[in-house]
């Protein structure tokens, strides 16, 4: 798909750091192309999945990190992994905001938390942002 996927975490209303640890543990092993001069990662995976990461990997600062082009069940698979174990947030351009777990609505900022949908995994994923 190419419109743009954003996930982002979330603390008392605000951005918060993501681990850069959980992004190489997850996305690390499927980095097939690296072009850090623009932020970006290539994502390849075993079912011919791909996408377009765009992250400050190493950046213990960074709150967000950007997919585009993300073909593939494998690919939306890892997209759910990498916000359930960095408890972010997934937020697709113009779908709900969706949920790693429930308990995560506390966090957001207001505007975020009024069409919100829990989601498990890429199939779940994919739904929810096909409508």
């Amino acid at each position: 798909m190419s419109f743009d996927v954003f996930v982002q975490r979330f603390r008392d209303g605000n951005a918060a750091p993501l681990s850069p640890g959980v992004f190489h543990e997850v996305f690390g092993p499927h980095v097939d192309r690296r072009e850090p001069e623009h932020r970006l990662l290539h994502v390849r995976t075993a079912d011919g999945g791909e996408a377009d990461v765009y992250a400050d990997a190493d950046d213990p600062g960074s709150s967000s990190l950007m997919v585009n082009h993300f073909s593939g069940e494998m690919v939306s698979d890892l997209i759910v992994e990498y916000a359930r174990r960095a408890d972010a947030v997934i937020l697709p351009a113009g779908c709900p905001t969706l949920l790693t777990s429930a308990e995560q609505r506390q966090h957001l900022p207001e505007a975020l938390s009024a069409d919100v949908r829990v989601v498990s995994d890429g199939p779940g994923f994919l739904a929810a942002i096909r409508g």
